[in-house]
């Protein structure tokens, strides 16, 4: 695998209150691509202060990916989600205790979307390397780029996630040493090159993991991935304790995720495991 830097330019002075004073053509659809069972006392840390008598019980949650379409630039994905494999297979086709199992009807597989509609792929952008946010590369074009942050390669286990990645002959990553810092969230890219689709460095979940930002003309949209599984994450202030790198860097970025929406109330939010809300 050839790993190449992603290009990108620095903005000068931007702040996000500019960028949403400059809304552009872009526009945002969410798929699901099957589901995964979760359990609810994992998903909100049940030692954070703010949580009291969380109920240890299983919930199924989507698995998710996002088309993002520009008039002028064309179609982009944010996360694949899965490929048509798992409808056969919760594993995916791996073996072993560890490899994770994910439930998929026949038909939901991001392949699937993109045909129905009509999406001809410039590229594709992935929050982290977990099989539910990248299995379906498996059953997309080779021949387009797909950008990861730099340094999450590294945290890519096929023998738990699987070879999604196999085919691909190179591999893009974003170095957000030279990213603009765009308090209250911290280093931040513009991926397009023109306000329309930002990256975020939101670590926690995995050591490189990101968020996107898609600056619509019907208003922002933060996408959070895996930053925030569910509503109860933002609602209670308290984030992850299983399915999580490092617990503690996970809630310092929760609590940057919160205090954004606060400054800025008109974004609208999308979490790893729940649609827009």
């Amino acid at each position: 695998m050839k790993l190449r830097e992603f290009p990108y330019k620095k903005r000068k002075n931007i702040e996000w209150e500019e960028v949403f004073q400059n809304p552009r053509p872009i526009s945002v659809q969410s798929f699901k691509t099957g589901s995964v069972i979760i359990n609810r006392k994992g998903t909100i840390n049940p030692d954070h202060p703010s949580t009291i008598n969380i109920i240890d019980k299983e919930m199924e949650v989507p698995i998710l990916a996002h088309w993002v379409h520009h008039d002028k630039k064309g179609d982009f994905l944010l996360d694949t989600g899965l490929d048509a494999s798992y409808a056969m297979n919760p594993k995916g086709g791996l073996d072993g205790t560890d490899v994770d199992e994910f439930q998929q009807k026949k038909g939901e597989n991001i392949a699937k979307h993109i045909k129905q509609n009509g999406i001809h792929l410039k590229m594709v952008f992935l929050s982290h390397l977990h099989a539910d946010h990248a299995a379906g590369v498996r059953e997309l074009p080779k021949n387009i780029p797909y950008v990861i942050v730099k340094g999450e390669y590294g945290e890519y286990h096929p023998e738990i996630h699987g070879d999604f990645l196999e085919g691909l002959e190179e591999l893009y990553g974003i170095d957000f040493s030279q990213a603009n810092y765009m308090p209250p969230l911290g280093p931040s890219v513009d991926l397009l090159g023109d306000g329309s689709l930002w990256a975020i460095l939101t670590p926690g979940h995995t050591p490189w993991h990101v968020s996107f930002l898609v600056n619509s003309i019907d208003g922002p949209i933060l996408l959070a991935m895996d930053a925030a599984f569910i509503h109860e994450n933002l609602e209670l202030g308290v984030t992850s304790s299983d399915y999580t790198w490092s617990v503690e860097k996970a809630q310092e970025t929760l609590e940057k995720i919160i205090e954004f929406l606060k400054v800025y109330p008109q974004v609208k939010v999308g979490l790893g495991h729940e649609f827009v809300i």
